[in-house]
């Protein structure tokens, strides 16, 4: 794994994980929490991203091995996931696949909204899920899952870190720049899945390299 690959891996993740959109859905869930809950909510839902994280590097691809899913089938469906992620953040729309309105009604129902829906599906959605597992089976020596394993923690604790500040980056940030930078990392998610989609087809169809 080289250096040009840890940093497409890093900001594959950043952009999948959609920091201000994802903060932007946090404030919207809490607004009506004192800053106390909001912040233990946020310590929760940073050690429930960690969780989902690691065990999709470690045992992503022994799951699709049992359901008998090549990873080229994976990485195709995951291109068509980020590609629609990343057309509904250019259009500066919440993602259809991680976010509902039924979220915010059922989050509203539950004493404790850091699992589900923050973490999964909000944060940790089904593209940022294929992103894990299509880069632990690219890199199956235990080095690499390990430093896999490291950057994802590193992940986790930064969207721990504005979740936890929410209420203050909000405030600092705006509205409208959220929405422009919002955009911005929807063509670079697009790209990145058509990249995603020709290696799937590639694989699915070997005839096409």
């Amino acid at each position: 794994m080289t250096y040009a690959d840890t940093v497409k891996f890093l900001v594959a993740m950043i952009i999948m994980m959609n920091p201000l959109g994802s903060l932007s859905i946090f404030l919207q869930l809490t607004h009506r929490y004192p800053v106390i809950h909001q912040r233990k909510t946020a310590i929760k839902c940073g050690l429930a991203i960690t969780i989902i994280m690691v065990i999709s590097i470690w045992i992503g691809s022994q799951l699709l091995d049992i359901l008998g899913i090549t990873i080229d089938s994976f990485r195709f469906a995951g291109g068509i996931i980020l590609l629609l992620t990343g057309l509904s953040m250019l259009q500066s729309k919440e993602s259809p696949i991680n976010h509902t309105p039924e979220d915010d009604i059922a989050a509203e129902e539950r004493s404790s909204i850091a699992i589900v829906p923050l973490a999964l599906p909000i944060i940790i959605g089904p593209g940022a899920i294929s992103t894990l597992v299509i880069a632990s089976n690219d890199y199956p020596n235990l080095f690499f899952k390990v430093w896999l394993s490291l950057l994802c923690i590193v992940l986790a604790l930064g969207m721990f870190l504005i979740l936890y500040y929410g209420s203050t980056i909000a405030r600092f940030v705006g509205e409208s720049v959220i929405k422009m930078i919002t955009r911005i990392m929807g063509m670079i998610i697009m790209a990145i899945a058509v990249g995603m989609l020709a290696n799937g087809l590639a694989g699915l169809i070997p005839a096409l390299r």
